[in-house]
């Protein structure tokens, strides 16, 4: 009993709330549809006038050395967004086509980094055209990579000398094999007996053994220094391939649909608010 009541109750307030709205809006509907088409007409005409924007946006993965990272990714975030390196970067551009002004101002204005993991961020840049934002987005990584070139070539330079001194100890190894192995090591020219010989060349076994695990020592260290310094551990910082570009002015059509939409809503607004102001002053004059 009391649900049917309630759902009576509430088609009942519905249809109410129904033809509240049809006679607020009714006499206003002129008005409401010219405001909206007048307001999307404008946000067309203003919208056209706007310069041509892209936005592009990647994901950079920051250069490591010997799989640790050269900097941090807060540390390249707070350079890249740094007016100085936003300097260089329009002015390793060389922006001086049509329009060179204003996609410097564009660049300046809108290069944007946002950390993502602890050594990737995504960098975000605007220019007039698709093929200018691709490039800044290249020239931004080179010139992130010129930044830190001193400290990863210095870190490569220690991992380069220590397998120089690794080489020269194999250099060293390979030729004490070489000398080992000659006839002359095992069976001496002017032996002085028998027992003699035997002791030198159980020495010389000795040796040949104890040279050969160095020599296989070296050469294992050698491979796992190359392996430090290889693609998979050392590398500079790269932006991926998976590059997004969106236009992003002008778009008429679809601001001047939202304007209208905006707009609208406000005036279906004004109507019934109108429209019950009017029914209370109905109200108390009767």
């Amino acid at each position: 009993m009391n649900s049917d009541r309630i759902s009576i109750s509430s088609r009942a307030y519905l249809g109410g709330m129904l033809v509240f709205v049809v006679q607020a809006v009714r006499p206003r509907i002129l008005a409401i549809v010219s405001v909206t088409l007048a307001v999307m007409l404008v946000v067309f005409l203003v919208d056209r006038m706007l310069p041509v924007g892209y936005v592009a946006s990647a994901d950079v993965r920051l250069g490591r050395v010997d799989g640790a990272e050269v900097v941090s990714v807060q540390a390249a975030a707070s350079q890249l967004n740094s007016l100085p390196f936003k300097e260089r970067l329009v002015t390793a551009m060389n922006l001086r086509a049509e329009n060179g002004d204003r996609d410097r101002q564009q660049i300046l204005a809108s290069l944007t980094v946002r950390p993502q993991a602890s050594d990737v961020f995504s960098l975000t840049i605007r220019a007039g055209t698709a093929q200018r934002a691709r490039e800044a987005l290249q020239s931004a990584v080179r010139q992130l990579n010129d930044g830190h070139d001193k400290l990863r070539n210095e870190l490569i330079s220690e991992l380069n000398a220590q397998i120089a001194l690794v080489d020269a100890n194999i250099a060293n190894l390979t030729k004490i094999r070489e000398t080992l192995a000659s006839p002359n090591s095992l069976n001496p020219e002017v032996p002085n007996d028998a027992a003699a010989l035997m002791l030198r060349r159980v020495w010389v076994l000795d040796l040949i053994s104890r040279n050969e695990e160095r020599l296989a020592a070296a050469l294992a260290e050698r491979r796992a220094l190359t392996t430090r310094i290889g693609p998979t551990k050392t590398y500079p910082t790269k932006l991926s391939e998976d590059v997004t570009i969106v236009q992003v002015s002008p778009q008429p059509t679809r601001h001047a649909i939202f304007a209208g939409a905006i707009a609208l809503l406000a005036m279906l607004l004004y109507a019934m608010i109108r429209g019950a102001s009017a029914g209370r002053a109905r109200t108390a004059v009767t």
